[in-house]
Parts: structure tokens; C-alpha cells; sequence
């Protein structure tokens, strides 16, 4: 049996589902914004699915957990990863800074899905108490997903009494994103999720990007990308020269449109890295990418965004 692995990135704006398929078996990493869903369901029909392997949530961000809830309901899912969410982040997923009311509201969403879960006999992985060395390893038929930054990155800093930010609310859930590497048929693909890329007084929390991909890259003994879907939605302060040098990728899939993309130098960014990078912007386009070939194909199939058509000028 060979490695048949399609990724399809949906058509989605600040905000992630990306649906895996392979042997005719399928499975969610992240779940985008609740009001993505009749597409999400939709797409979902479209292939006659009703089983998912697996859904992994990379960070408790509604736009990336926003539907765990709605695709448990209304499909068999067999197992569902992902960490312990602690309410210790001092930004919400929009940005703004968090209170008391919007970290209750985000337990209250995690303690719904994991009581969803549970109704429906859903296997709970919890990645944060995997008691072995990373990478932690998905096996989805013959094709391997290897999985980094399984552990709280916030909770640490939050109970450290010597840490100037000790029992504080600060930094981003973002910063415990679970990225994933895979290599399918010598393509080599790089999931960001949404971990940042930023400087920060907070030696465990800099750079985070640019220190998972060395480790994969030291692994693997490799020193380049092949399809890299784009950290934090394309944004500028994640996505920085440094990063797009260090991966030198082909495809960059960006879960975001030119509305946002045109204020930052991302692009520019990566142009400068490598001249020839494909950029796929999710905003009027669903992208499915084949990896079972010796060449990397993928088709783009047109659409119009519910997010920008919600937000025309």
C-alpha cells in the first residue's frame, strides 16, 4: 500500500479546517469558526463521509475549535486530540485582551466539548499528559504525522514565582499550537497552526516557529519545506524573514485574504526567501493537494468565502 495522503485546506478566512483523507478514511485538523460549519458539513457531504478517524485541535481558539461540537453531533468521530485548556492567556483569539467573563465563557465551550465527547464515546487523547520524548506520532494508514509542542507553555510560566509574570494572565494561547511535520512520498509538509513567530522577554516562548522547525529539521536531516501551511493566518509578526529563509518552501497556504495580507510584509517575506513560492490564499478557494505522486499536485476550487462576503465594503 502507498502513501495516498490529500490535505484539503478549506475555504476559510482567520481560521483553520483542514480535512485529511487517505484509503478513503478522512480526519479533521481544527475545526474553524462556528459560522463556517453549513460549508464545513456541506464539503463533508459532498465526499459521503460519516466517520472521521480522528480530530485534532491544535489550540483552544474558537476559530479553530469553533465546530468540534457540531461535527461530533452529526458524524461518527472515533478520537479526538488535544491538550488541557487552563484559562491561563491574557489575549482573546481576536486579539484583545481577555477578562474574567471571556475566560469563564472558554471553559465553559471546553468543558462542552469534552462532555460532547464523552456522550458520544469519542476517545479523548489528552496530548499534554503523553509521558514520552516529541515527536508524538499519528499513524493515519501508511502515512505518519509527527506531532511537536505537546505541553502547556503558559501553565509553567503562570506558577513560576520567580517569573515577573507569576499567577498573571499574559501571552497567547497560540503560543501552545501544536504543529504538525510529515513527510509523504519525500514531500515535505509543515502545519503551523497558529504558533507565533514573535520576540519576546519570555526566553520559552521566542521564536517558537523557527525552534520546532530546526528540531525537524535536525531530525530528519532536511533543511527546506515543500508545502508549508502558513503559522497564525499569514501574520506579520509570526511569518518574519528569518522564518521564511529558514523554511524555503514551494506552497504557502494562507488561511486569510489579501485584505489583511496587503497591510503586511509576509509576502513580500517570502518572496524575498525564494522567488518562486506559490502563495494560496483560502479566501475564494478551497485547495486539495496530493502528495501519493512523485510530483506534488493540487487542485483549487473556486469559492466565495462567508467571511468576506459578510464583510464586503
Amino acid at each position: 500500500m502507498k502513501n495516498d495522503l490529500k490535505i484539503h485546506f478549506l475555504n476559510t478566512i482567520w481560521s483553520d479546517a483542514i480535512m485529511l483523507e487517505s484509503e478513503k478514511h478522512f480526519a479533521f485538523v481544527d475545526t474553524a469558526s462556528a459560522f463556517y460549519y453549513p460549508m464545513i458539513k456541506d464539503y463533508m457531504n459532498k465526499y459521503k463521509i460519516k466517520e472521521l478517524d480522528f480530530i485534532l485541535l491544535t489550540h483552544f481558539h474558537s476559530d479553530h475549535y469553533g465546530n468540534i461540537v457540531n461535527i461530533i453531533n452529526d458524524f461518527n468521530v472515533k478520537k479526538l486530540y488535544l491538550k488541557h485548556y487552563s484559562a491561563k492567556e491574557g489575549d482573546t483569539g481576536s486579539g484583545c485582551p481577555t477578562n474574567e467573563e471571556y475566560l469563564a465563557q472558554e471553559i465553559q465551550h471546553y468543558n462542552d466539548i469534552i462532555s460532547c465527547a464523552k456522550e458520544h464515546n469519542v476517545e479523548i487523547i489528552y496530548l499534554d499528559e503523553i509521558d514520552e520524548a516529541e515527536p508524538y506520532i499519528i499513524n493515519f494508514y501508511d502515512n505518519e504525522l509527527e506531532l511537536y509542542n505537546l505541553s502547556s507553555n503558559l501553565d509553567p510560566i503562570y506558577y513560576d514565582e520567580s517569573s515577573p509574570y507569576y499567577m498573571k494572565h499574559m501571552f497567547s494561547e497560540n503560543n501552545n499550537s501544536i504543529v504538525i511535520y510529515a513527510c509523504i512520498n519525500n514531500h515535505k509538509i509543515f502545519l503551523g497552526a497558529d504558533l507565533t513567530e514573535s520576540d519576546t522577554e519570555e526566553k520559552s516562548l521566542y521564536r517558537l516557529s523557527e525552534k520546532y522547525l530546526k528540531e525537524i529539521y535536525r531530525i530528519h536531516n532536511i533543511s527546506s519545506i515543500d508545502v508549508y501551511k502558513s503559522c497564525h493566518h499569514g501574520g506579520s509578526g509570526t511569518n518574519k524573514i528569518e522564518l521564511a529563509k529558514l523554511l524555503n518552501t514551494k506552497y504557502m497556504i494562507i488561511t486569510n485574504t489579501d485584505r489583511w495580507l496587503d497591510k503586511w510584509p509576509t509576502i513580500q517575506n517570502f518572496k524575498d526567501a525564494r522567488v518562486d513560492t506559490v502563495f494560496l490564499k483560502t479566501d475564494y478557494f478551497q485547495y486539495v493537494f496530493d502528495f501519493s505522486n512523485k510530483e506534488i499536485k493540487y487542485e483549487s476550487i473556486p469559492l466565495t468565502s462567508l467571511f468576506i462576503s459578510l464583510n464586503k465594503d
